[in-house]
């Protein structure tokens, strides 16, 4: 299964989109955007807290 994140829909005016299966490098991938595009080194527990914010269950994502 897949999970498809958008950039804007975390406060960037960016049209980055991940859209790839639920796993942690999904969660990596994100962190790096940010810091890389961004310049924002948030952590993985920072996206992750991001992420179920927006509605989505870690529980779903596998490691």
């Amino acid at each position: 299964m897949t999970l498809k994140l958008r950039c804007k829909d975390y406060g960037f005016e960016c049209e980055y989109i991940i859209d790839d299966d639920k796993t942690l490098s999904l969660i990596e991938k994100l962190r790096n955007h940010f810091e890389e595009e961004h310049g924002i080194d948030y952590t993985i527990e920072v996206v992750s807290q991001m992420i179920t914010n927006r509605g989505h269950s870690l529980e779903s994502i596998k490691k």
